[in-house]
């Protein structure tokens, strides 16, 4: 029953608090700004928005301004901590209070009673990680102003129950970019439009897709306040999404919904939005939807990745404008033919449709702010009901991996990229997760004797689901859209991140009690370099670490020798592979100092080995960067900036010059449709063009037919051409190679690969296969799937990789239809074509920097192009 005071009607009062001693009252966000706070046409930079919150922490004993570090462009990433003065000067305690609430191993139910008594709800809101959906950076300012100035007892009541942690944009560096684009084209035909490069810069609007992975420093800066410092119930991330749509999600989700989430979850989940609803009801606010487009089933956005760690996450999206231009929608342009809204009419999750008509900035800061509020009123409501749940689903997730499989995930020592093993576990740990390390060899039943040194997570810990989503395999639920269809519910985003396959990691579920002598992870047992010998005559490193790559562009750069076995060898009675790199002449010390903070393998040469080498040069690498952003092309440039590849942006211009081959050797062309390359913008399925807002002259169009036949010219003058998945389509329908794209034009129902890892086998003696396994897996999502044909005269083609030859073997983790149309066909192809190749790769062996154990199918076709066979 939902108690009597958080049904009040909701009303602040705008009374101003006395301001700390010596202090000025903090202004209003309009007198501040110069202009009212979601006013046609006007927006507060980052800068502006930070400056007001410092005002507000001067001026308010209920605001503190906290710097959580910087952005990845230098920006400071801020945190407002507000709450009642009281509250504030004791939060340490009451941080302390999360965290062992958070932590339920050892607290006694009667601790954990008064624990719950005395505690305050920590509330996390987070805004604008989307940078043009730009509303709610705004809307803070106002909403954090009402609440540092108001006397209503509501407000004070919230309050003294409540600690929110408001952050105002949780991408400052895109937050800028919108603002400063939006002011440079007002009043012109491109007011509000989108912009032509990434509003993140390397991850763009994908920035909330990297809530496991933890690539971003803005992600790791986030996490930390939610899972390390400051251990939040609750966590709402508010977002906007399209202008013909209902005007604001609230919870409740969609089907399909992840089963390991503790059903709290979903409970609390479900009425604190349905509590939003009726707020947004009783103010007049039409087009509120639930049950809707958005699921809980994928853990790597923001709320989802809460949700499996006993905070309650929430998701608000409202309707846009054009940033911040009103924007009039026709009654007849309102739309559904998404997840629960069939048609735009009323029902029963949508029972008061909005009518159309104009739509503005002020529109979404108004949802928002009663959305917010509602929050806050529901969080100081059910304070007890929180925070005893945030106990209770810590406590169960404990109690479950105590009594049933599984009992641990181990991670043995011997990897074949030990690399990409410490960066798996320290993912794991950032994410909260306890890890342990064996101090002596143990013995797990059929799975056999490990050593020393071998990682274990217990799943007896209060973040339990998150330790299995991780860690198995998944298969996603196809919930029926009715009893008499086959129909399903498409998934929203991807259906498969298995950790260790995504990172090529070898893993063990144990689904028996043990014991062990384990020892609290104090640091990594591959924590440096394997050094075997002086390298006094040079040294071997072995391929199969990521780090070797790393290590190689760093010899590169300094002008040592480096080459690649061309077959497998043996040298001091230790066994190699094609692939491996040879440094000779006296480099020992320079390649163990530049080896020092990498996970590598080196042994020392006592003669140089007998085995055909082939010597290596850095590769002149383009990179193409469209106007119309591509989340691949940043991704790709965040993989290769980790691995120390150097690299030059090619935009359209720099595509159609003339003599590419002379200023390259390599260009990359990221996972781009082939009509955006060539024209600039996209077709539909039935090859019509169909709307897309258009750019401002200077980013316009694509390379033309200018820049295709600068790109086969390039080819054919000796360069190497390396396309990523969909931008294969370009030399497979222009270059004339021995390959076709046999899912082209296969509808969703015949052929579809929703994010989804699928099995490969390598050929690791070709030099693109160099350092792989001959069977791992790859991350797809929806093609191309590769046949090749016998080529002519000046003309060749290798398989490197090649799907499995049965239907059901295809998928490893995930979800997919149409798997017979993969079996036994390429996976990645190289052709030649005059003096030069093209490489093609189906899967997205970089995705989102995600895929490790694939990157280096990647590093070698770049590696490659500087190699002299």
């Amino acid at each position: 029953m939902i108690a009597r005071a958080a049904l009040a009607p909701l009303a602040l009062t705008l009374i101003l608090t006395t301001a700390p001693p010596g202090a000025a009252a903090p202004p209003s966000p309009e007198s501040f700004l110069g202009h009212p706070v979601g006013a046609d046409r006007k927006l507060a930079g980052y800068a502006k928005i930070v400056a007001y919150f410092e005002a507000l922490d001067a001026g308010s004993d209920r605001v503190e301004l906290r710097k959580l570090g910087k952005s990845t462009l230098g920006r400071d990433l801020v945190m407002a901590v507000i709450s009642s003065a009281a509250n504030l000067r004791d939060a340490e305690r009451h941080r302390a209070t999360a965290r062992r609430l958070a932590d339920p191993r050892g607290l006694d139910p009667a601790e954990a009673e008064r624990l719950i008594r005395d505690g305050k709800v920590i509330l996390l809101v987070t805004c604008n990680i989307h940078s043009s959906e730009i509303g709610s950076s705004q809307m803070a300012m106002e909403w954090a102003y009402q609440l540092a100035t108001s006397e209503d007892p509501k407000v004070v009541r919230w309050l003294d129950d409540v600690i929110l942690l408001l952050m105002p944009s949780i991408n400052p560096d895109g937050t800028d970019m919108i603002v400063d684009y939006y002011a440079k084209y007002a009043g012109t035909p491109w007011e509000g439009g989108r912009l032509p490069w990434l509003y993140h810069h390397y991850a763009g609007h994908d920035n909330n897709r990297d809530w496991y992975m933890l690539n971003l420093v803005e992600t790791r800066m986030v996490n930390r306040v939610l899972h390390h410092e400051w251990f939040p119930q609750v966590f709402l991330d508010e977002h906007q999404m399209g202008a013909a749509t209902p005007r604001i999600f609230v919870p409740p989700y969609a089907d399909p919904h992840t089963p390991l989430a503790h059903p709290l979850q979903w409970r609390l989940n479900d009425l604190i939005g349905t509590a939003m609803a009726l707020r947004l009801e009783q103010q007049g606010k039409s087009g509120v939807i639930s049950s809707y487009a958005y699921d809980a089933y994928w853990p790597g956005g923001t709320k989802n990745t809460a949700c499996l760690k006993n905070v309650i996450g929430l998701l608000t999206e409202v309707s846009s404008c054009r940033i911040a231009t009103p924007v009039y929608v026709d009654p007849g342009e309102l739309a559904g033919g998404r997840k629960g809204l069939p048609e735009y009419r009323p029902q029963m999750n949508f029972p008061n449709p909005w009518p159309g008509g104009w739509w503005r900035l002020r529109d979404i800061v108004d949802y928002e702010l009663i959305a917010s509020n509602s929050l806050l009123e529901s969080c100081s409501a059910y304070r007890e009901e929180l925070l005893r749940a945030f106990w209770e689903m810590g406590r169960d997730a404990v109690a479950r991996g105590e009594r049933e499989t599984p009992f641990a995930y181990v991670i043995p020592f011997e990897q074949r990229d030990p690399a990409a093993a410490a960066q798996m576990v320290e993912i794991l740990r950032e994410n909260g997760l306890e890890a342990q390390v064996t101090q002596q060899p143990i013995t797990l039943g059929e799975h056999g004797a490990f050593g020393a040194g071998t990682v274990v997570f217990k799943a007896a810990q209060p973040y339990r689901p998150f330790l299995i989503e991780m860690m198995e395999r998944q298969r996603y639920p196809e919930v029926r859209q009715g009893p008499d269809t086959k129909e399903i519910f498409r998934p929203y985003d991807v259906t498969a991140w298995t950790l260790p396959l995504l990172m090529g990691v070898s893993w063990i579920r144990v689904d028996r009690p043990f014991s062990a002598a384990l020892a609290p992870w104090r640091e990594s047992p591959w924590a440096s370099p394997r050094v075997e010998g002086d390298g006094s005559d040079g040294w071997i490193v072995r391929a199969s670490s990521d780090d070797a790559v790393t290590l190689a562009n760093r010899l590169l750069a300094r002008g040592v020798r480096v080459e690649r076995a061309l077959d497998a060898f043996v040298s001091n009675s230790l066994e190699f592979a094609p692939g491996d790199f040879v440094v000779t002449g006296a480099n020992a010390a320079l390649a163990t100092k530049l080896a020092d903070s990498l996970i590598v393998e080196l042994h020392g040469l006592s003669a140089a080995p007998i085995v055909r080498r082939a010597p290596l040069r850095a590769p002149r690498i383009g990179l193409y960067k469209p106007w119309d952003a591509s989340m691949d092309e940043g991704w790709t440039r965040l993989v290769l900036d980790r691995h120390d590849f150097k690299y030059t942006s090619l935009d359209n211009a720099a595509l159609k010059k003339k003599g590419l081959a002379s200023r390259f050797d390599v260009v990359v062309l990221p996972d781009v449709d082939k009509d955006v390359i060539v024209d600039g913008r996209a077709k539909s399925e039935d090859g019509s063009i169909t709307y897309q807002e258009p750019l401002p002259p200077p980013y316009a169009g694509g390379i033309g037919k200018e820049g295709v036949a600068a790109l086969k010219s390039f080819v054919e003058d000796g360069g190497t051409l390396v396309c990523m998945t969909s931008s294969s389509d370009l030399p497979l329908e222009e270059f004339g190679v021995p390959a076709r794209n046999l899912v082209a034009k296969a509808k969703p129902a015949e052929f579809s690969l929703p994010g989804t890892l699928v099995r490969i086998r390598v050929d690791p003696t070709h030099p693109i296969g160099f350092g792989m396994p001959e069977e791992t897996v790859a991350y797809c999502t929806r093609g191309p799937v590769f046949a090749t044909s016998i080529p002519g005269a000046n003309v060749g083609r290798a398989v490197v990789a090649r799907y499995p030859e049965y239907a059901d073997q295809v998928v490893a983790s995930g979800w997919g239809t149409g798997m017979d149309r993969m079996t036994g066909r390429p996976a990645v192809i190289e052709t030649a074509l005059g003096k030069g190749r093209v490489v093609m790769f189906g899967p997205r062996v970089q995705h989102r920097a995600q895929t490790v154990g694939t990157y280096k199918l990647l590093f070698n076709a770049l590696l490659r192009a500087g190699m002299k066979e």
